[in-house]
């Protein structure tokens, strides 16, 4: 009787431990996914705090589309709530690979990410358009006409007017000339960064599933798939790979930045 109980703690024992590695291991991984949000339906403009409208979204997309088209660049905008203490500067270069902004072996991407709460913006630019837009006109851009158009808290015009600047710049780079009359229906966005309730439901059948594998199979199964999660690395693993989708208008293209641009505030 001594023994089964005995064995009884120490299967319980190993049980909760197993639940312990699982559930870090898991949270781990959504935090790495987590730290920056995926692109919205949009594409080029993507706002997760409602701030802009859609006269202007609709205006930067049809830009953004037609550059695109044309050169093959890809130009971003990215308004969030808060850094949530991050280096802006560390932030957008990190979102810049993370998303692949740009052709991949080209880099010819640029990104605006304006930060609402922490009235800043960093202008991050691919390295084959640093030509294009150099840090110092990137500055000159957002000094001259977005900020002073924040500072009025007119956030439409001061993105749109600086968008449009920067897109005839990557365009002359490239000898083309965009003609901005294209007017395109917007699709549907969904800006949700994640879902709390499928997150507790994966968690609970995650434990029932542990529970059962030790019950019935001394949780071998269960060892094997942490076994096999700090072989494959996926802890660890850090970046993007321009695979995440644009919804409607395609996807990155797999591009990077070096850190190049311009940071400021309003």
């Amino acid at each position: 009787m001594r023994r089964d109980r005995v064995l009884f703690y120490k299967n319980t024992s190993y049980v909760f431990l197993a639940l312990i590695v699982l559930v870090s291991l898991l949270f781990s991984t959504v935090n790495a996914e987590n730290q920056y949000p995926k692109p919205t339906e949009l594409k080029y403009i993507n706002d997760y705090t409602s701030t802009i409208d859609n006269n202007t979204k609709q205006y930067i997309v049809s830009v953004g589309k037609e550059l695109e088209d044309k050169t093959g660049a890809q130009e971003v905008v990215v308004v969030i709530d808060s850094l949530q203490g991050n280096d802006i500067a560390s932030y957008a270069n990190g979102l810049f690979r993370n998303w692949g902004i740009g052709q991949k072996d080209k880099n010819n991407g640029l990104l605006v990410l304006v930060s609402i709460k922490d009235r800043k913006y960093r202008v991050e630019v691919g390295t084959s358009l640093e030509g294009a837009v150099t840090d110092i006109y990137s500055a000159r851009v957002m000094d001259n006409i977005a900020k002073v158009r924040f500072k009025e808290g007119n956030y439409n015009g001061g993105i749109k007017e600086s968008y449009s600047i920067f897109a005839d710049s990557i365009a002359k780079e490239y000898k083309v000339k965009l003609d901005k009359n294209e007017k395109i229906n917007l699709p549907s966005q969904d800006n949700k960064s994640g879902n709390t309730t499928t997150s507790i439901i994966a968690l609970a059948l995650l434990a029932v599933f542990v529970i059962l594998d030790f019950s019935f199979n001394g949780g071998r199964i269960t060892f094997f798939i942490i076994t096999m999660f700090f072989w494959s690395g996926r802890g660890g693993r850090g970046g993007g790979n321009g695979n995440n989708s644009g919804g409607g208008f395609g996807g990155m293209g797999g591009g990077s930045s070096s850190g190049g641009g311009s940071s400021g505030s309003w």
